[in-house]
C-alpha cells in the first residue's frame, strides 16, 4: 500500500521557481557532503547530495508513489538537482529540518522521510516517500516515529503536521499510532487535503495497533 504520509518533496508552495544563490551551491564544483542525519532500529537518514539524483528520479517516476501525492513528482534532471539544492538550503538555515536520503541496513536506497516548514503560519510537517519494494514492512512508522522523536525531544519543537490525498486509506492509521489528531481539511498545493496535528505534550513515543482510535471515514 502508498505510504506517502505528506509531500516532502517540494519546495515551499510558492507556484515560481525557487531561487538560490551561489552560496546555495557546493563550493569548487564539488558535491554535497552526505552525513547521516538520523537511524532508527533498521533506517539510516543522509543528507542529499547531486550523487543521488538517479534515486529521486526513481521515486519520482514510480506511478504506484505519485499517484496519491498532493503536489507534482520528480520528473526531470532539473526537478531532482533542484530539490537536492533546496533540501541543502533547508539544512543550512534551519537546523534540524530537511529532507533525507533514506536507506535501510543493506545501504539500498527505499525512499526519503522529511520535516519541512509548511505555509506561513510556522508549521513544520513530517513526510515519507517510499518505493514500492519498501511498503509493507513497518519501514514508514519506524521512521514517523524517530522523526517524531527528534522534532519533539532533541528540537522541542511545539508541534507536527501531516497531510495526505483524500484518498490515501494508508497514511491515517499511520498517523494516528504516531498520536497525531485530524483537523479540518483544507488544500496542499491547490489539491484537497486532509490535515493532521500533534502538539508536543500529545507525544508519548509509538501506540499500540489495539490502542490506535478509528479515523472517521476509514472503518470498513
Amino acid at each position: 500500500m502508498p505510504t506517502n504520509l505528506t509531500q516532502p518533496a517540494a519546495p515551499p508552495s510558492d507556484p515560481s521557481p525557487p531561487a538560490f544563490s551561489r552560496d546555495d551551491l557546493p563550493a569548487e564544483g564539488r558535491d554535497y557532503p552526505t552525513e547521516e542525519h538520523l537511524r532508527s532500529r533498521r533506517l539510516r537518514l543522509h543528507g542529499f547530495a547531486f550523487r543521488h539524483v538517479i534515486d529521486l528520479l526513481q521515486l519520482g517516476r514510480e506511478e504506484r508513489v505519485t499517484r496519491m501525492l498532493l503536489d507534482d513528482p520528480i520528473a526531470t534532471l532539473d526537478d531532482a538537482m533542484g530539490l537536492v539544492v533546496w533540501a541543502n538550503k533547508l539544512y543550512r538555515e534551519r537546523p534540524g529540518l530537511g529532507l533525507w536520503h533514506t536507506r535501510d541496513r543493506a545501504g539500498r536506497f527505499i525512499g526519503m522521510f522529511s520535516l519541512t516548514p509548511s505555509g506561513d503560519a510556522g508549521d513544520v510537517a513530517i513526510g515519507v516517500r517510499l518505493l514500492p519494494a519498501a511498503w509493507g514492512r513497518g519501514y514508514a512508522i519506524e521512521g514517523g516515529a524517530a522523526l517524531c522523536t527528534h522534532a519533539f525531544e532533541t528540537l522541542a519543537m511545539p508541534a507536527l503536521i501531516a497531510q495526505c490525498a483524500p484518498d490515501n486509506r494508508s497514511v491515517p492509521p499511520l498517523l494516528l499510532r504516531l498520536g497525531f489528531t485530524e483537523t479540518a481539511g483544507g488544500a496542499q498545493f491547490g489539491n484537497p487535503a486532509r490535515r493532521f496535528r500533534m502538539a508536543r505534550a500529545d507525544w508519548r513515543g509509538l501506540r499500540p495497533r489495539r490502542e490506535t482510535p478509528v479515523v472517521a471515514g476509514d472503518a470498513s
